[in-house]
């Protein structure tokens, strides 16, 4: 696929401030999120991923600088039992540092995540659990009292909540006009998260029809780009499509 994407490009150079830190990464992927507590779980997820430049200082050729940057996650419903639907919902915020040197650019970013497992009672019942549920560090697992014969008709919502953590350092490389490549190494002191690696493919379209004008570029132009993303982890595993506005 790799090949395929970039003999479509015509060789080119990139100045450093084309790799931006300045974007919106909107998206969907398909990905299957490992825990003993979920099963039929490949599913689908919506991404929103902003990074914000917030210093730079350039000399010649080089380019170092520091950016907000900020994940979030939502999920559709991961649950294959009749009694409760579940939804994860994943926010990951922090700083970042960067360096760029005419066609490549490498970062580091430092943050804190949560990850939310919310549970909602449906109007069915199970006649017994399927786990054994409290006390795994689990937040797949959904609390015992979803499936008591005498819990209430009314729905209800259950919550499990974490935090911890999270780093990430990573490559981005353009060479080919248009078109940029990377990889990332992705670690967090989350169950629910975890270590994994990412690769991605970016094409730019810089036709009028794909770019617009914006108040928070210098050059008052955006460009917008289609970016097909891998990830494996011992957490998560998925591909995924998204928009990325660069400005």
């Amino acid at each position: 696929m790799y090949s395929v994407l970039l003999m479509c490009g015509t060789l080119a150079v990139y100045p450093a401030e084309d790799i931006s830190y300045n974007y919106w990464d909107v998206g969907i992927s398909l990905s299957d999120q490992d825990s003993e507590y979920l099963s039929g779980d490949l599913n689908f997820f919506g991404d929103i991923n902003v990074a914000k430049n917030l210093h730079r200082n350039s000399s010649q050729d080089n380019q170092f600088g520091v950016h907000f940057w900020v994940d979030f996650t939502q999920s559709r419903n991961l649950s294959d039992d009749s009694a409760y639907t579940l939804a994860l919902v994943q926010t990951v915020v922090g700083l970042g540092l960067h360096y760029s040197k005419e066609t490549f650019s490498i970062y580091l970013r430092l943050g804190g995540g949560n990850s939310s497992a919310e549970f909602k009672t449906t109007s069915s019942r199970s006649s017994s659990p399927s786990v054994t549920g409290g006390g795994s560090g689990d937040i797949f697992a959904p609390p015992l009292s979803i499936f008591d014969s005498n819990r209430p008709q009314t729905r209800t919502t259950h919550t499990n909540d974490e935090n911890g953590s999270v780093g990430k350092i990573g490559i981005r490389y353009s060479l080919f006009e248009n078109y940029e490549i990377g990889a990332a190494l992705r670690w967090a002191k989350m169950n629910s998260l975890g270590s994994e690696f990412s690769t991605y493919v970016q094409r730019d379209f810089e036709s009028p029809l794909f770019s617009g004008n914006t108040t928070l570029s210098p050059r008052g132009r955006g460009v917008m780009s289609l970016k097909f993303e891998a990830t494996t982890g011992d957490r998560k595993s998925s591909i995924g499509l998204s928009l990325v506005f660069s400005y």
